[in-house]
């Protein structure tokens, strides 16, 4: 992975995110994919979906940086989904780094 600039921390000002009705977002799904052989009703219609073509999905990196801007917002857990099983190449270098943020300047 390449090195990206970390998330700054949220800027002064900004709260946590927050829907219409008050309720406080601190948790995040992200699909690492957008092949899965389930048909989930909430992820995959009855009718199906076209595949996105690789380049279009977002890079290992791109995917971390992504997370490190919704933990600078206040978002303390997220959930890796996509393809059943999941599978990626680079699986365990995203957790790892997603699990650092926890421990960076981002989540302070």
């Amino acid at each position: 992975m390449t090195d990206l600039p970390e998330p700054t921390v949220r800027p002064p000002g900004v709260g946590p995110l927050g829907d219409r009705f008050g309720r406080v977002a601190t948790d995040l799904r992200v699909s690492l994919t957008d092949k899965c052989n389930l048909r989930c009703t909430y992820c995959m219609p009855a009718e199906g979906m076209p595949w996105l073509p690789s380049a279009e999905l977002l890079t290992d990196d791109e995917v971390v940086r992504v997370v490190g801007v919704f933990v600078a917002l206040g978002v303390t857990e997220v959930r890796l989904t996509g393809g059943e099983p999941l599978l990626r190449r680079g699986l365990v270098e995203i957790v790892r780094a997603i699990a650092a943020l926890a421990r960076g300047p981002a989540c302070r």
